[in-house]
């Protein structure tokens, strides 16, 4: 994939919050800028976890689930991340290409 990458993990921090629920936090490479935290935010999600589910700030992601659940929040944020920065590399679009979506015809040569 070209364009910009999300940064690595580099730690992760679990903590047992009360029965079954866990804490649970990414520590990221470095800090998100409030544009790559904006997109994240954006996603549409149909069911739970969805972007809104996750804080997000600085270097860090975090997020409060059952145990049993704790692998697919972990994957859904790492899905996230990389549907966020796919997102930020926009397609140029062509003279041709625009008047083409309005139904116009092409600019004789």
């Amino acid at each position: 994939m070209d364009g910009p990458r999300p940064p690595e993990v580099v730690r992760e921090r679990v903590s047992r919050v009360a029965g079954d629920r866990l804490s649970c936090a990414l520590i990221f490479e470095r800090e998100f800028t409030p544009e790559e935290i904006a997109r994240f935010r954006a996603l549409p999600a149909q069911e739970t976890p969805a972007p809104a589910d996750f804080e997000i700030g600085g270097r860090v992601l975090r997020y409060e689930c059952l145990e049993a659940d704790e692998a697919r929040w972990r994957l859904a944020a790492q899905i996230f991340l990389v549907k966020s920065f796919r997102a930020a590399t926009p397609r140029l679009h062509t003279s041709s290409d625009v008047r083409r979506r309005m139904g116009l015809a092409p600019i004789p040569r």
